[in-house]
């Protein structure tokens, strides 16, 4: 029988893979990386998340970049060739760790919890609402840019950078802009209607779960502050 994926409440993600965690990876040092390393494999083992889903949707932002930082590290860094390459290295990991953190975040929490979560500070449930609706339509509003601009070259238009050729660029890149703010557009007037028709009233009172932290809240905030901690010794 497969096992439930933990659950953990919506301010413990928050405070910890979506603040401390991603600070202390900017901010340590390099000989105490280690460290958000294994917080980062220590909440992949805890959740249960699947690499290969956290692969699938990290790789295409993880791999390019790590290898445009290396490559500039070694262009532009002082040093010699090995000192430039630690220097790039060291910097691309930081950028992995700052990615994985907010890929697990995604992975791991339910937009719903935004209302929900901003209504126990007291925050009004409508900027809740309005981050989980941005939070839900950001893959949305992705896959139909990629569908337009799979069709703008299905009908012959190119969108490769060349300075030769920069006033022909900027012109099939704007016949991006219409086609996407359209599609945008009516995405947010059916959003809209099918709020409506729920009779959601922004200013009104709305119901919502209450929970506890548990141990595994607990437990995931020490870490993140350990190693938050850890960033500011020399």
């Amino acid at each position: 029988m497969k096992k439930k994926p933990l659950k953990l409440d919506f301010w413990a993600k928050i405070i910890s893979i979506l603040i401390f965690l991603p600070l202390s990876v900017f901010i340590i040092q390099p000989r105490f990386l280690i460290f958000p390393v294994v917080a980062l494999i220590t909440i992949f083992l805890v959740l249960k998340i699947s690499f290969r889903s956290f692969l699938k949707q990290s790789a295409n932002y993880i791999l390019p970049l790590t290898i445009g930082l290396i490559i500039l590290s070694l262009i532009f860094s002082p040093g010699d060739f090995l000192s430039r390459l630690i220097t790039g290295s060291l910097l691309s990991i930081r950028f992995a760790l700052l990615i994985s953190f907010g890929v697990i975040f995604s992975m791991v929490t339910n937009p719903i919890e935004f209302p929900s979560g901003f209504i126990r500070i007291k925050v009004p449930h409508k900027y809740g609402v309005t981050l989980m609706v941005g939070y839900r339509m950001m893959p949305l509003i992705s896959n139909k840019i990629s569908v337009i601009v799979a069709a703008q070259k299905a009908r012959g238009a190119s969108f490769r950078f060349s300075l030769s050729k920069i006033e022909l660029f900027f012109k099939q890149l704007f016949s991006l802009i219409i086609p996407i703010l359209h599609a945008t557009l009516e995405m947010s007037v059916r959003l809209s209607d099918a709020l409506i028709s729920r009779g959601y009233d922004p200013d009104g009172k709305i119901s919502y779960p209450t929970n506890k932290w548990g141990f595994y809240d607990y437990g995931l905030t020490f870490i993140s502050l350990f190693v938050f901690g850890l960033s500011f010794v020399k």
